[in-house]
């Protein structure tokens, strides 16, 4: 768990003067770093007469309304940098770490790429990466940078994010609305309890008649909104299994969690939501469906536990009747903000890496290619861009940024936040490829116990330990 080192509540920042000072260290910085870029400029624009035009590769899974953000970034990035063009690659997520893998035994790894944060040491200790630590070093202000932004192992920096996310909980204004359900709170210290929250799926779940789950004649079998969803990615059930005091994997790397009795609770009250409460699609159904996003616009979905970025796909479709709220809570509240880092290749050419680099200070930057922020796609890894009236204003006043979701933001950034243990426990992958098919029986209705019966075992052979990340205060530290 970590606690938040500064506030973001615009409300507290009530010190003119310390603002007023805070105002003239950026423009400081801001004029050092406008007198840095002009002459990197004039280098790159000489190159280009000289036909001298790098090339770089990017990399990313980024899809629907992030993607079409990532590419304006990218377009935005040539534009300021003409020297410079980049040939960008968007791959499947389910597909995407396979195919990094052949691209790299073929000898044709992307310069920059997205990449699973648990793979960044792995690949790092094996010299594929570039250390971006003396890179970095001189051009930002690490006491700026949120900690779940850096990469950093062993004194080295493996990755870095071009944004961080959060998790929430999306639901339908106007649905809520018809079913009589108040807003919920955006306090991320005081969300819903899971019992509001089932309470509320039920209200919001009609039949084709408008009967909800426990009426008299309700029909299962042909449902017009559903309440919410069951998503078995571990990334949104994890945060609710540490809500109850438990985990998938021990901090420590050297056990599972997800069968002590914490975690099976929580994971028997998703399966309840599909097969008790009837609120939520079976995974047959779930698959043939429109995508959570498109069936929140279209009245089909009343809520669900997302990501802020799928905002992005509202954004793109300039749709903005939509509430925020924090994910209900089992014991305590629990929220997590992670980031996936951007590595860079070590190309061996250092113009290259150099240009690889100022392509991930760019995207991470939102005075540069605000296009990743502006639709919620990403949220920025600075701290000032929280904090400083005037640059926060850059990527939040429009309608995507609602009144819902900056509060949120705004009681998000105070209050603990759990680790994503993906980012420290060694042979994650290996591991969750082993856990997940028993999770995918507990969706299917299989009981908890009997889905997790010898899961220990099996994994046993996997367990590696865990990494020393810098600075992420996770509960391994």
């Amino acid at each position: 768990m970590r606690k938040k080192g500064f506030s973001l509540c615009l409300a507290a920042i009530t010190c003119v003067s310390l603002l007023a000072g805070c105002g003239e260290k950026a423009k400081e910085s801001q004029t050092a770093d406008n007198t840095s870029a002009v002459q990197t400029q004039e280098q790159e624009a000489a190159d280009e007469q000289n036909g001298e035009v790098i090339q770089l590769k990017f990399t990313s899974w980024s899809a629907g309304g992030e993607q079409k953000a990532v590419k304006q970034a990218l377009a935005s990035f040539e534009e300021q940098n003409p020297g410079i063009k980049v040939e960008a690659e968007f791959i499947d997520n389910a597909n995407y770490t396979a195919k990094i893998n052949t691209l790299m035994a073929a000898g044709d790894a992307p310069n920059v790429a997205q990449l699973n944060g648990y793979l960044a040491p792995e690949y790092g200790a094996k010299g594929q990466l570039l250390d971006l630590k003396p890179y970095l070093e001189g051009q930002v202000d690490f006491e700026d940078i949120l900690p779940e932004a850096i990469f950093e192992y062993d004194d080295k920096i493996w990755g870095m994010t071009f944004g961080v996310e959060c998790q929430m909980v999306l639901y339908n204004k106007a649905l809520f609305e018809e079913a009589g359900i108040d807003a919920p709170s955006t306090d991320a210290a005081n969300p819903w309890t899971w019992e509001e929250y089932v309470d509320a799926a039920v209200k919001l779940t009609k039949d084709i008649n408008g009967k909800h789950p426990g009426e008299e004649g309700f029909d299962s079998n042909n449902i017009s909104v559903w309440g919410t969803k069951v998503f078995d990615s571990p990334i949104f059930n994890f945060t609710l299994l540490n809500s109850n005091g438990g985990a998938y994997i021990a901090a420590e790397g050297d056990r599972l969690l997800v069968d002590s009795e914490e975690s099976k609770e929580v994971l028997k009250e998703l399966q309840d939501l599909i097969y008790v409460h009837q609120v939520a699609p079976k995974p047959a159904v779930t698959s043939a469906m429109p995508s959570s996003q498109q069936m929140l616009m279209d009245g089909q979905l009343g809520m669900y536990m997302a990501g802020q970025f799928e905002i992005a796909t509202f954004a793109e479709a300039e749709w903005g009747d939509f509430g925020v709220a924090p994910l209900p809570k089992f014991k305590k509240p629990a929220s997590m903000i992670w980031g996936e880092p951007l590595v860079v290749y070590d190309s061996k050419d250092e113009k290259v890496n150099e240009a690889a680099v100022k392509l991930v200070l760019a995207l991470s930057n939102p005075a540069e290619v605000n296009d990743l922020f502006v639709t919620a796609a990403q949220m920025p890894i600075y701290k000032s861009w929280y904090t400083d009236p005037e640059k926060k204003a850059v990527w939040t006043d429009n309608a995507w940024h609602n009144e819902s979701l900056m509060s949120y933001f705004d009681s998000l950034f105070q209050t603990e936040t759990t680790s994503r243990e993906a980012y420290y426990v060694k042979n994650y992958d290996p591991i969750m490829a082993i856990v997940q098919p028993r999770l995918d029986k507990i969706w299917d209705g299989v009981d908890v116990d009997t889905a997790l019966e010898g899961l220990q075992d099996e994994v046993a052979p996997e367990m590696q330990g865990y990494y020393k990340i810098v600075d992420y205060y996770s509960d391994a530290k």
